[in-house]
Order: C-alpha cells, then sequence, then structure tokens
C-alpha cells in the first residue's frame, strides 16, 4: 500500500549514521531520494549497501552553499507525492516516531509535521537538555524540526537562502515557518540527532558542508527503547551505534559543563 511520502536526503561525509537514518525509515515510505554532494568517506559505499527498489541515489558536486538550494528544489520538482519527508543523514526514527508521523498525514489536512528530536551527546543514551538551543515554534519549545510538507497544500513549494539556512516556501512566498499552529502536527515521540556525535570516519577535517558540531557534555539520560535499526544486523563499513561514552569523555563532560552552563546563564 502507498504510503503517499518521498523522503528528501542531501547528504555529504556521513558514514557514521548514513546507513541508519536510510533503514529508520525505509519501510514507511514510496521512495527515497538520495542525493549525495560530493563525499570523500564511506558514504556512497554504505548508501549503496542498502539494496531497495525505494532508493533512487544519485551524486554532484556541489562546491557552493546556494548549490545545496539547488538540489533541494530538483528533488522537490521531481517528487509526485503528498506528503515530502526531509531526513539527514544524521536523524534516525524509531519505529513509534516513523508510525506516529504517517498516522498524521493520513488524518486532517496538515500542511506540515514537526519533529521532537533529541540532541545526542557522547552516545546514543544520553541527551542534550532542551533548554539549551531551544527552539520556540508554533506554540512549542524545545528541540523541534519541521520535518514534513504536504506539498498538495503548499502549492508551489521552493526552497530559498543558502545552506545551512535555507528554507521552504509556498507559491504565494509564506515561509513554512509562518504556518498557522492548527495547520501542524507536531509529535509526541522524538527522533534521535546525531549532530554532536562524530558524524565521518574522517574525523573534523571535511569541507565546510559537513560542518562538524562534536560537542562534549553530560546531557541527561534517555529513557525508553532506542530505535529498533540500531540493533540490526549491519555492513562491515557500519560502525557500531550501541558503544557506550567512555571515561576520557565523561571526566572531561564533568570538567566543562559547569563551565558552559555559567556561560549560558550570563
Amino acid at each position: 500500500m502507498s504510503s503517499g511520502i518521498t523522503v528528501h536526503m542531501v547528504i555529504k561525509n556521513e558514514d557514521q549514521w548514513i546507513w541508519f537514518a536510510i533503514n529508520s525509515i525505509l519501510p514507511y515510505v514510496d521512495s527515497v531520494l538520495i542525493t549525495d554532494t560530493g563525499s570523500t568517506d564511506n558514504t556512497v559505499r554504505i548508501v549503496r549497501e542498502v539494496k531497495s527498489d525505494k532508493i533512487i541515489f544519485n551524486e554532484i558536486n556541489v562546491t557552493t552553499r546556494d548549490g545545496i538550494a539547488l538540489v533541494r528544489q530538483a528533488q522537490i520538482d521531481s517528487t509526485r507525492t503528498k506528503w515530502i519527508w526531509i531526513v539527514d543523514g544524521d536523524e534516525i526514527y524509531g519505529t513509534s516516531t516513523a508510525k506516529e508521523i504517517v498516522e498524521a498525514t493520513k488524518k486532517g489536512n496538515y500542511s506540515a509535521i514537526v519533529v521532537r528530536r533529541y540532541d545526542l551527546l557522547g552516545d546514543i543514551y544520553h541527551r542534550q537538555i532542551e533548554s539549551v538551543g531551544s527552539y520556540n515554534m508554533f506554540g512549542q519549545s524545545g528541540h523541534l524540526l519541521i520535518r514534513l510538507l504536504n506539498k498538495e497544500v503548499l502549492k508551489g513549494l521552493a526552497v530559498k537562502g543558502q545552506y545551512p539556512l535555507e528554507s521552504y516556501f509556498d507559491g504565494s512566498g509564506r515561509c513554512v515557518n509562518d504556518l498557522a499552529k492548527k495547520d501542524v502536527y507536531i509529535t509526541q515521540n522524538y527522533l534521535y540527532h546525531a549532530m554532536y556525535l562524530k558524524r565521518s570516519s574522517e574525523g573534523s577535517n571535511l569541507p565546510m558542508f559537513n560542518r562538524s558540531k562534536y560537542k562534549i557534555e553530560t546531557g541527561i539520560g534517555i529513557d525508553g527503547v532506542i530505535p529498533e535499526v540500531f540493533s540490526l544486523p549491519r555492513p562491515p563499513l557500519v560502525p557500531d551505534p550501541l558503544v557506550r561514552r567512555n571515561l576520557g569523555y565523561e571526566l572531561i563532560a564533568q570538567v566543562v559543563t559547569p563551565i558552559k552552563n555559567i556561560k549560558r546563564s550570563l
């Protein structure tokens, strides 16, 4: 049965998490459009390890920040489903979150779906507290991302701006961030966001688009079941996601976290 959802992925040097990101959403969508913009690590090899007729994969060398918006626009223009699901190479969904999203696309006539996220710290078992880097969006605050767009409602959907500040607009020029609260569904469940973890086997010495943001902080523990995809058998190139942060990380985190908290309070 068709889900009416097409995933859009624009990736570069994401070989630590891309396999999990793809497989976490693959069962719930009609197709996955993946564009690699010039990876130099194992990202491309890992994407090709995922054997599915749903995946449409291409490679293009993007050298400017404007180029990312052009890639995203090309994905929009080639999409024929009602819904677009934007997934980054460091975003992993658990079954409960993915199913909640699919259900939300079937009920009501929402223009967009906002997904709550855990910003991981050190491993997949700890996260940033939501008061740090919190967004205020559609009457909610926390770590939130607009991740699904209804192409039938947001007619003339277009991407404007330079990466990483590009935004989506409808044909009337209205930014999707300015939608009315009633037109947006906000999930109760969370995605796992690996932005602050190691994202590439090449480390932080990468082109600007990877924007390495590795962070050391204590954070808080994550309650509940981790995304099921983390426990699946994986190809040899894909690292073990279940490794916990080591003693060195914990010791440094104990020192730097109070300092960061003081700076945030000033």
